[in-house]
């Protein structure tokens, strides 16, 4: 008896439920979605990128998609986008940022709102200014001639994972810009990698939680997965930290980097039971700023090694601009302008956050249609699609750096092309990703021709980053210079 009634009053809710979201999004269409599984009854809903896209097609640039008893609204028209991800007091970072994206990866820069938000960005955001990286241009050089030495030069001529090299390449420089710390010593290599393969176990899972609105159950496996990855995270944090402190009590020279600014702001947090904060940030910077830059050099690689022509290209350009490839400065990679073409037409393709999310707080008036978005909506933004999209873009598969050769600037309003964000959220970070991305494209086709390997085709999953779940697979040949010989 108490069983049939327990069971009766859970159906009644979830269609009670279910019911009054129909109605709360009737203005909008969508595929059919059923109560409690939404549309995950059809078998393509858990293969988000294309299951969209087929949407996209048949309901337009606004549609409903529901996940369980979720409803989310899909949003691809490039101006709505531009408003929602400007206007940051209607559309904040729910849920899925503070509850899910927060779990492994902090409750740092990319998850907070409103006024901490602009104290640490406030906070931060010096660091990331073109004059503060000038600082770094010759240690970027130096890391990225190492690895090269130790990671590709050894497989000249055989088919190789190029995937190992950009992520750990990223994580040196990363590693000493914000903390000064050098993970190209042996004793810090095993650490690195474990970093590195946290970081990309952490985003797809956290990527498959927040798209398919699966809780974060303590008892799930992947939960525990990323909680373990947490743990030694934060523990290799701490001993950082305790380091950094040490060598700051000793000397009279103060460090200007982020972990050494994050200390001093936090000094009555220093017990090793009150870092939250400062784990919290330096977990989200350590992450996002090496993680995507990573994925940009792999796209980067696996495209350029299918396009020769632009290879030469780039090369073309060099030869006028690049007068010392061992250390190449601003005033140098500021001219390249094809080769910032190359750049961004990457990062459109191979968008490396797919998605993004906003939620509402209040009612919201679609000024063209009319249409009302609820208050507590959750907006899905899928910039992998709006990328590739043939009603945006001119033959939108084809890899035709020359595109970008009128576009001004980051962004693309017209086009909605954020591949940094938009407004006051935009990645703070944007300018370290293109230094990088700039001089790893200079080095790497400077001193090798790039084929592809014939029988490769990344396998590519969206989670909070766009990864290729079986690597970048390339081979590189030396270039040989009148100056070699």
């Amino acid at each position: 008896m108490i069983i049939n009634t327990i069971l009766t009053t859970s159906f009644i809710f979830i269609c009670s439920h279910y019911l009054f979201q129909q109605i709360r999004f009737q203005q909008f269409k969508g595929p059919l979605s059923l109560p409690l599984i939404g549309n995950l009854y059809d078998p393509k809903a858990p293969f988000v990128i294309q299951y969209l896209k087929s949407c996209i097609e048949k309901y337009g640039s606004i549609f409903t998609f529901w996940v369980g008893m979720k409803p989310m609204l899909v949003v691809v028209e490039p101006q709505l986008v531009r408003k929602i991800l400007t206007d940051t007091k209607t559309f904040i970072k729910g849920p899925d940022y503070t509850e899910k994206f927060a779990v492994v990866f902090g409750e740092g820069l990319v998850t907070s709102n409103g006024e901490r938000h602009k104290i640490d960005k406030i906070c931060l955001g010096r660091f990331f200014t073109k004059t503060h990286i000038e600082k770094y241009h010759t240690m970027i050089c130096e890391e990225t001639d190492k690895m090269i030495i130790e990671e590709l030069i050894p497989k000249v001529g055989t088919i190789m994972n190029i995937q190992d090299f950009f992520h750990l390449l990223s994580l040196r420089i990363f590693g000493k810009f914000s903390m000064e710390k050098d993970y190209s010593l042996p004793e810090n290599k095993e650490i690195a990698k474990k970093i590195n393969n946290g970081v990309k176990t952490g985003s797809n899972i956290i990527g498959s939680h927040i798209i398919m609105n699966i809780p974060m159950f303590s008892f799930f496996p992947s939960i525990q997965k990323v909680n373990k990855i947490v743990e030694y995270v934060d523990k290799h944090i701490n001993e950082i930290i305790n380091d950094k402190i040490q060598k700051m009590n000793e000397s009279k020279i103060r460090e200007d980097n982020i972990l050494s600014t994050l200390i001093l702001r936090h000094l009555d947090e220093l017990a090793e039971d009150k870092r939250n904060t400062i784990y919290d940030h330096i977990r989200t910077t350590l992450a996002a700023g090496h993680d995507t830059t990573a994925f940009f050099g792999c796209y980067m690689a696996y495209l350029l090694a299918n396009h020769p022509e632009v290879q030469d290209k780039i090369r073309d350009e060099m030869k006028v601009h690049i007068t010392d490839y061992k250390s190449i400065i601003e005033s140098e990679i500021s001219k390249l302008s094809y080769c910032y073409c190359v750049l961004q037409e990457v990062l459109r393709l191979y968008t490396i956050i797919p998605f993004v999310n906003r939620t509402t707080t209040k009612n919201y008036v679609i000024e063209e249609t009319q249409q009302v978005i609820p208050t507590n909506t959750t907006i899905l933004i899928p910039l992998t699609l709006m990328n590739r999209s043939d009603k945006i873009w001119e033959n939108p598969t084809l890899f035709k750096p020359e595109r970008f050769l009128d576009i001004l600037g980051h962004n693309s309003a017209k086009h909605g092309y954020f591949p940094f964000g938009y407004g006051t959220r935009t990645c703070i970070g944007s300018n370290l990703a293109i230094t990088e991305g700039m001089i790893m494209m200079i080095k790497i086709v400077h001193q090798f021709n790039l084929y592809p390997d014939p029988t490769f085709k990344p396998e590519i999953i969206a989670g909070i980053s766009l990864i290729s779940k079986n690597g970048i697979n390339v081979r590189l040949e030396k270039r040989v210079y009148e100056s070699d010989l």
